[in-house]
């Protein structure tokens, strides 16, 4: 069976289940998939990333995205990886963030200049 034809029949289990039951069922299942670290890549290594990145929670995302930074930040990324990173990075801050962000970068200043953004919910269930 195809991964399509696998995929309509998950749905119409779901969709045949009582609601509470199909949740308790789904979340099972999720926090299942999330109890582990991610293993060794079976395809594409950004094709695994994605997924792992996609069953984190936020802070599981926080604290995968600060220790590869710090490892990054010593690796040779070059000028296009080392570009593509900041543009990355500096995307969604608002114009003053930004400009606060590159200041604090030619100064090499660690103190906190740029607003702390709201806490969004994590995505998925809960822990």
């Amino acid at each position: 069976m195809s991964r399509l034809g696998r995929f309509r029949n998950l749905l119409e289990a779901i969709a045949a289940c009582d609601w509470h039951d199909a949740e308790m069922v789904m979340s099972a299942v999720l926090e299942e998939a999330r109890a582990d670290a991610p293993l060794m890549p079976f395809g594409e290594i950004d094709d695994d990333a994605e997924f792992w990145a996609a069953m984190a929670t936020y802070e599981e995302l926080r604290a995968w995205f600060l220790a590869c930074g710090r490892r990054l930040a010593h690796r040779d990324l070059g000028r296009r990886g080392k570009i593509r990173l900041a543009q990355l990075l500096l995307a969604d801050l608002s114009d003053e963030d930004r400009k606060a962000a590159l200041a604090a970068a030619r100064t090499g200043s660690r103190r906190r200049q740029v607003t702390q953004p709201k806490r969004r919910q994590a995505e998925g269930p809960r822990r």
